[in-house]
């Protein structure tokens, strides 16, 4: 996992979530966190933990992302502080951007458009959902959810701030290459 994460960070990514569902025993969750954290502190970029506030303190973090089944952003910031950056995973209702906002998170997900590998059994959402989050979000969306360089700028044309990636970068033969594809990708979306 270290490899592959430090071969995307010298692909450009900008940012590494620790995703744990239940894979790692503690000691191997402290250890993979712990060096993930390091790596994104050579490369100046943030690092967050997926769905606990309290492993994000534990492990110094710069921040966690949560989603409907976690602690809300108020109690994600609570626990965190006023310089972390908080997460939240939105729905594509009306109102869970503002709910977010006023709750102190700092930036939006929403997804799946596309299937994905991490979670199947997602239903996959169509993009009049995206563009609705994205026109009444007032912080930055990020879509989720089987991104590739394939439909990265697709995604990037409906003026999302950025995509969350797992399966096409690290199960990629070199996830630097992938990570420099799907940036490329994106970065021609948002020309378009």
């Amino acid at each position: 996992m270290l490899a592959s994460v430090a071969a995307a960070l010298e692909g450009g990514i900008s940012l590494v979530q620790f995703r744990d569902k239940g894979a790692y025993s503690a000691i191997e969750q402290t250890e993979a966190a712990n060096g993930l954290r390091e790596l994104c502190r050579r490369h100046g970029v943030p690092f967050l933990v997926n769905d606990d506030p309290q492993l994000a303190r534990r492990l110094a973090a710069d921040g966690v992302h949560v989603g409907r089944d976690d602690p809300s952003p108020r109690v994600a910031r609570a626990v965190l502080g006023p310089g972390a950056i908080i997460g939240a995973t939105v729905y594509g209702k009306a109102g869970e951007e503002q709910a977010a906002l006023s709750a102190g998170a700092d930036y939006l997900a929403v997804g799946p458009f596309f299937p994905s590998p991490t979670k199947p059994e997602e239903r996959i959402l169509p993009m009049h959902v995206l563009d609705a989050v994205v026109h009444r979000s007032r912080l930055p969306v990020f879509a989720i959810g089987g991104v590739t360089p394939e439909n990265a700028g697709i995604l990037a044309r409906h003026r999302v701030a950025g995509v969350a990636v797992v399966s096409a970068i690290m199960d990629a033969p070199d996830p630097r290459r992938a990570a420099e594809a799907i940036r490329r990708a994106f970065a021609k979306g948002r020309e378009s």
